[in-house]
C-alpha cells in the first residue's frame, strides 16, 4: 500500500515542480507563512499568542496558523496538499511521515538553514536541545525537522488517599505500583464489585512501549527492517496491563479521557497520562490535592517521548521557507520555549529554558513536575521507519486490543501483530 502512496507522491511532486515560479507574490511586501497544526483549547491559545507576538515583531512576515482538527486529518490533508494544491509552508509531522516526505522530496531538511552563515544558529544553541530530540529529528545524518510539541508520560495521584494508604511517596517500580493498586481497590458496599479502584485506563500503547523498552526490548530492529514486538520483553509488558484488569482486578478499561474524569471524582486513586494532561485536570479544580509523578520503572528508567516535529515544505518559494525558518528560530529560543511550556505543559526542548523564571515558579507550584519533565534524559523514541505509520495501527488492533478487550493471550496477539507488521515491511 505504501509503495502506491510513494509512487503517487513522486508523480505529484513532478507535476508540482512544473508550477514553481508561478507562485503569486505576497501582497504588500508581507510574506505569508501557512502553518498547519492540530492544537486546540489552551494549547491553541498559547500557540496563537506566540504567533501574534512574532508577527508584531516581524511586520514583513505573517505566520498564519490553521488548526486542522486531528493528527489523522492532518496526515490526510498533507498528503492531499502535495497534489495540484500547494502544501503549507510549515506543519507538524510525525517521524514516520518525515521518512515518507523525505523520500519524495516533499520537505526541505532544516539543516541547510541551521548551517547558513547569515541566518543559521550556532552549535551552542543546537547543543542546548536535549540529545534524544536531536536524534529524533535526524535523518540521513542531518536535521530534517525540529521538535515541536514533545511530552513524556506521567502518573497523577490523589495525595490524601495515598497518605491514607500509608504511603509518603508514589511507587518507583511497577511491582510496587501493583501492591499499591491492590491496597487502593475496595468494595465498600458489599456487592462484590469495587467502587473504589486503584487505576483505570484506555488501551495505552504509550505505557506498553515504555515498559517494553524498560524491559530491554525494542519495537523495531536498529536498522528498521524487522518488527520485534513478539519478544519476551514485549509480551511481559502487555501481560502486566492485562493482569491488572483480569487477574488482579485492580483496574478497568475506559475510552477516551473517561479514566481522568473518574480520577477527578475520586473513583480511582491514580491514572496515567501525558504531562500535558496537567492543565486540563488542574482546571477542573478537584476536591483533593492533585500530584504529578514520573512513571514507575522496570530494569531501566527509560520512557518513550511522544509528540510531533515541525517541517518546512519544499514546494513553496525560498522567501517563504526563510520566513518560516525565522519563525522556527523564534519558537525554538529558550525564552519562547519557556512560555510555550508554561502555557501548554509540553516539554521545553532546551535545557536552558528550565532556568527561566516562569518555569522555576511553575515547578514550585507543581511538586514533582520537574522530575517528571526530566524523564527526557532517559528517553527513547518510536521507530522512524515509514512502516511504523501503519505498523502502529496493526500493533494496537492485532496486538493490544485482542489481549486487553478479549481473551487472547498476549503471547499470541503480539506474535500475530509482529508477523503482520513484518509483512508490511517486506512490501516496502
Amino acid at each position: 500500500m505504501k509503495k502506491v502512496v510513494f509512487v503517487l507522491l513522486v508523480i505529484i511532486m513532478f507535476f508540482s515542480s512544473c508550477k514553481k515560479g508561478k507562485e503569486s507574490a505576497d501582497k504588500g511586501n508581507v510574506t505569508n507563512v501557512t502553518f498547519w497544526h492540530v492544537m486546540g483549547g489552551p494549547l491553541k491559545k498559547t500557540l496563537d499568542n506566540i504567533v501574534n507576538d512574532f508577527n508584531k515583531q516581524n511586520t514583513d512576515i505573517k505566520i498564519i496558523p490553521i488548526s486542522v482538527g486531528s493528527y489523522s486529518a492532518l496526515s490526510q490533508k498533507l498528503m492531499a496538499s502535495i497534489t495540484g494544491k500547494k502544501p503549507p509552508v510549515i506543519a507538524q509531522v510525525y517521524e514516520s511521515w518525515t521518512s515518507q516526505f523525505l523520500e519524495v522530496g516533499a520537505i526541505v531538511p532544516i539543516q541547510q538553514y541551521i548551517d547558513d552563515p547569515e541566518i543559521g544558529i550556532d552549535t551552542a544553541e543546537v547543543n542546548d536541545i536535549f540529545p534524544i530530540l536531536i536524534y529524533d529529528n535526524t535523518f540521513n545524518g542531518q536535521l530534517a525537522t525540529l521538535p515541536f510539541n514533545k511530552s513524556v508520560p506521567a502518573y497523577y495521584y490523589n495525595e490524601e488517599k495515598l497518605h491514607e494508604l500509608g504511603y509518603n511517596e508514589f511507587p518507583k517500580t511497577w511491582d510496587s505500583l501493583l501492591i499499591l493498586l491492590k491496597k487502593a481497590t475496595k468494595d465498600t458496599t458489599g456487592d462484590d464489585y469495587p467502587d473504589v479502584w486503584g487505576t483505570a485506563f484506555s488501551i495505552n500503547m504509550w505505557l506498553y512501549e515504555c515498559m517494553l523498552v524498560q524491559n530491554g526490548g525494542k519495537i523495531f530492529s536498529d536498522d528498521g527492517t524487522k518488527c520485534l514486538v513478539g519478544s519476551k520483553e514485549s509480551i511481559d509488558a502487555l501481560r502486566y496491563w492485562v493482569d491488572l484488569i483480569k487477574k488482579h482486578k485492580v483496574a478497568y478499561l475506559t475510552t477516551g479521557f473517561q479514566n481522568q474524569d473518574d480520577f477527578l471524582t475520586g473513583r480511582v486513586l491514580t491514572v496515567s497520562g501525558s504531562i500535558v494532561s496537567l492543565p486540563f485536570m488542574f482546571i477542573a479544580n478537584p476536591s483533593f490535592t492533585l500530584r504529578i509523578n514520573p512513571i514507575p520503572h522496570g530494569k531501566t528508567e527509560k520512557v518513550i517521548v511522544s509528540g510531533t516535529n515541525i517541517a518546512i515544505f519544499n514546494d513553496v518559494s525560498e522567501g517563504k521557507k526563510k520566513a518560516a525558518w525565522k519563525f522556527i528560530k523564534y519558537f525554538m529560543s529558550s525564552e519562547v520555549q519557556a512560555i510555550w511550556s508554561n502555557g501548554t505543559n509540553y516539554l521545553p526542548i532546551r535545557r536552558s529554558s528550565f532556568k527561566d523564571s516562569i518555569m522555576v515558579e511553575k515547578f514550585k507550584k507543581f511538586p514533582g513536575l520537574y522530575e517528571t519533565f526530566m524523564q527526557i534524559e532517559n528517553a527513547d523514541i518510536e521507530p522512524k521507519s515509514p512502516s511504523w505509520f501503519i505498523g502502529r495501527t496493526i500493533l494496537n488492533r492485532n496486538g493490544l486490543e485482542p489481549a486487553m478487550r478479549g481473551n487472547v493471550d498476549p503471547d499470541k496477539s503480539l506474535k500475530e501483530a509482529e508477523f503482520l507488521i513484518n509483512e508490511e515491511i517486506k512490501k516496502d
